[in-house]
């Protein structure tokens, strides 16, 4: 009994964040996961859907950099539920194995 009731909270803690589709794989993956993981130290524990393979998918370069963009609800299925696009600027390290997030915009 305790063991299920410590799984089915840990499955309420994991719908809490991210969600959507994984993120695709090469430097487009790496960089949607930077901005996601900014993304989640900017919603303050709130609950929040972003598809990653969008994310990934939407990157083009821009100067040095990559921007990225893509839907983000916050607070999704509440009285409180927000649809935003979220922006996101990254500069790609060296190998593509590593992104650095500049600037993050909620739209």
């Amino acid at each position: 009994m305790r063991r299920s009731i410590i799984i089915a909270g840990c499955m309420v803690l994991a719908a809490c964040g991210g969600g959507g589709d994984a993120a695709p794989a090469g430097p487009n993956g790496v960089a949607a996961a930077a901005c996601e993981a900014f993304a989640k130290t900017r919603m303050e524990g709130k609950a929040y859907e972003l598809d990653l393979a969008t994310l990934g998918g939407s990157m083009k370069p821009e100067a040095d950099l990559q921007v990225l963009s893509g839907p983000i609800v916050i607070q999704p299925g509440t009285d409180g539920e927000v649809k935003q696009t979220l922006e996101c600027k990254v500069r790609m390290g060296a190998d593509g194995k590593t992104a650095d997030v500049i600037s993050m915009t909620f739209l």
